[in-house]
């Protein structure tokens, strides 16, 4: 069997509990339930009905699950209409269709989709605040880094 690093999946499955840290060279899509840390060089999903209490850095984000924690990525962070979050996001990109409680720092572009309900400020180059959205604080048109 080759070395492929970039192409390792780990799985956290439906109704498995995961308690510690999650340090990982691959990715990981979490289905159930995951409290502590986690950082992983590829990206990570949270499907929709699982929890995770740990701030998370990996290269992108994609999250329709609760998560209570930090999420820090250098490439895109995607929260669709399911998702929660109770923490700051950090990302070259963020687009924002679920709620966030917390700050928002886009390197580049901060997009808060017609379902979006984002409480915390915004600092990014671009942003984009479709009809529809609810966006309680102070957004600061700047370079984020």
């Amino acid at each position: 069997m080759s070395d492929q690093r970039g192409s390792e999946v780990s799985v956290v499955g439906r109704g498995a509990r995961f308690e510690g840290t999650f340090t990982s060279t691959g990715a990981l899509r979490i289905h159930g339930h995951l409290k502590g840390s986690i950082e992983v060089d590829g990206d990570v999903s949270v499907a929709n009905g699982s929890e995770v209490q740990a701030d998370i850095k990996a290269g992108s984000i994609n999250l329709a699950g609760r998560v209570k924690g930090d999420l820090v990525a250098p490439g895109s962070v995607v929260l669709p209409s399911r998702s929660h979050v109770d923490g700051n996001v950090q990302a070259e990109s963020v687009t924002v269709h679920g709620v966030v409680n917390g700050d928002v720092v886009a390197a580049q572009k901060a997009t808060l989709g017609s379902e979006a309900r984002l409480t915390g400020d915004v600092t990014c180059r671009t942003l984009v605040v479709e009809e529809g959205a609810s966006f309680v604080g102070r957004s600061n048109m700047t370079d984020a880094r």
